[in-house]
């Protein structure tokens, strides 16, 4: 049970370092703070639980099958250490894979466009036009 719960807090701390990264982007425009935060994972929630399912999935590969390779060739780490690193890594590359799809890909600048910047008119020229030094007079 103790693997499970490292598990999913290695998971999660990928997705909250994703989110806290994504929320200070000035790229993005999302606002800060919790509705930010909010926002976010309303755009990501199709492929965060896309993710999850598959981080599920190959949860007893990694803890069991790997630990037990790597204790066999003589590194000595624990189940534990293994379900940490497992989960967050199992995110990781969940993430780069489903990148490769554009229609499983959330595109936050979508959902939160960058604020419109102020445009000068075409027409507007140079500037107020001073009169010619020959009609001054």
């Amino acid at each position: 049970m103790l693997n499970v719960l490292v598990y999913v807090v290695g998971w999660l701390l990928f997705v909250a370092a994703q989110a806290h990264n994504s929320v200070l982007s000035k790229t993005n425009s999302l606002s800060t703070g919790w509705s930010g935060y909010k926002l976010w994972l309303q755009t990501h929630a199709v492929e965060l639980a896309i993710r999850a399912f598959f981080s599920a999935l190959g949860y007893g590969f990694i803890v069991h099958t790997v630990a037990g390779t790597v204790q066999n060739i003589g590194f000595h780490l624990t189940g534990v250490a293994f379900a940490g690193v497992g989960g967050f890594s199992a995110n990781t590359l969940c993430y780069q894979f489903i990148g490769l799809f554009p229609g499983l890909r959330a595109e936050v600048a979508d959902s939160a466009p960058p604020p419109m910047r102020p445009t000068v008119p075409a027409d507007s020229g140079p500037g107020p036009l001073l009169p010619k030094p020959s009609e001054t007079k």
